[in-house]
């Protein structure tokens, strides 16, 4: 028996108690954590895709896509508007964004280290799909009085914005035909937008620009200017043999209000791009996500809802698939050609 009035006891009570709140605390502080605070969730991945200019339909594509691709994986994506293919292969090559656009020749030159790319070729690119068709289009002022490209000498000429695969394209026109820009009286540069605003302004006299069929600025200049421009064809067969990657398109009458006669002009694919640094399973994944929820982004334009559909998607495209593109199309039925398998799967 111990008297618990006694100081002896109450001091021994005393210690066992503060002992105790010690301990107590110890274990809070230092002890196991809770599974809720041992399972946190992982951080999302950004993915940057690099498309075109705003006015026209890969811009709304790639920011629609970025939206689908939010919602159904666990990356967190972003479209950005830039100079197009030249620029965004660049961007690609340095590593500044993930996926990108580019035209087919762009790629097919950058991948092959041809032209422009000689000794700086990309081997590192890889296809994801195809997307709008990329047509090359020279609107002219009547009164100008060009009826071919050859009559574009000595007149004021609009291009695509300077570096661009746009630009790259009229240059390649002018030169099949001899042409060069000083052999011009003034070279503006610009995009779609700032190219229709200029001929409806009267400062230059044509311009060639790479863009989708009935983009809005083309449909605007046409519909405010009816019966004042005209589109020059390019139907030389022995121009689309120099550039095999061009094919040989008709414009019908009427395409554009006030042109009520056929027109050829050469066009190509634009394709998704990406590089070999991203994994197969990632690619995979945003694949996946992109064509089983095409429904979420096929409204966004015209041009993407009638060319960027999965039975289109390796149609026109000039380099090899990355491995995750191969896996999902497999999966989807399609038969890869050759030319398409990328090197790390011929090993």
């Amino acid at each position: 028996m111990f008297d618990i009035r006694s100081k002896k006891v109450r001091f021994l009570i005393g210690i066992v108690t503060v002992v105790s709140l010690v301990t107590a605390t110890a274990l809070c502080i230092g002890g196991p954590k809770s599974t809720t605070t041992q399972q946190s969730t992982p951080s999302k991945r950004q993915l940057t895709i690099a498309t075109a200019g705003t006015a026209g339909s890969l811009y709304p594509m790639g920011v629609a896509m970025a939206e689908t691709i939010n919602k159904h994986t666990d990356f967190i994506a972003s479209a950005q508007a830039s100079a197009a293919s030249v620029e965004n292969l660049r961007l690609l090559h340095e590593g500044d964004v993930d996926w990108a656009i580019s035209q087919a020749e762009i790629a097919y030159f950058a991948y092959n280290g041809f032209e422009d790319y000689k000794g700086n070729s990309y081997p590192e690119l890889r296809a994801l799909f195809g997307t709008v068709v990329s047509y090359v289009q020279i609107f002219v002022r009547k009164d100008a009085g060009i009826e071919s490209v050859k009559d574009l000498k000595d007149k004021r000429l609009g291009v695509d914005r300077p570096g661009s695969g746009g630009e790259r394209a009229a240059q390649r026109i002018l030169g099949y035909y001899g042409l060069t820009y000083e052999d011009m009286k003034s070279v503006s540069y610009g995009g779609a937008s700032e190219l229709v605003q200029l001929l409806m302004d009267g400062k230059i006299d044509a311009f060639i620009v790479t863009h989708p069929l009935r983009s809005a600025p083309l449909i605007e200049l046409t519909t405010r200017n009816k019966g004042k421009i005209d589109l020059v064809s390019i139907e030389d067969d022995d121009f689309y043999k120099a550039f095999p990657y061009f094919e040989k398109t008709k414009v019908s009458a009427g395409t554009y209000e006030g042109i009520e006669h056929d027109t050829y002009v050469p066009t190509s694919r634009v394709i998704m791009l990406t590089t070999n640094k991203m994994s197969e399973g990632d690619v995979y994944t945003l694949l996946k996500a992109i064509w089983e929820h095409r429904d979420e982004w096929e409204e966004v334009n015209v041009a993407v809802k009638t060319w960027v559909t999965l039975d289109k998607a390796l149609w026109g495209i000039p380099i090899p698939l990355h491995p995750g593109a191969v896996k999902f199309y497999k999966e989807k039925g399609f038969e890869i050609p050759e030319n398409l398998l990328p090197p790390e799967l011929k090993k």
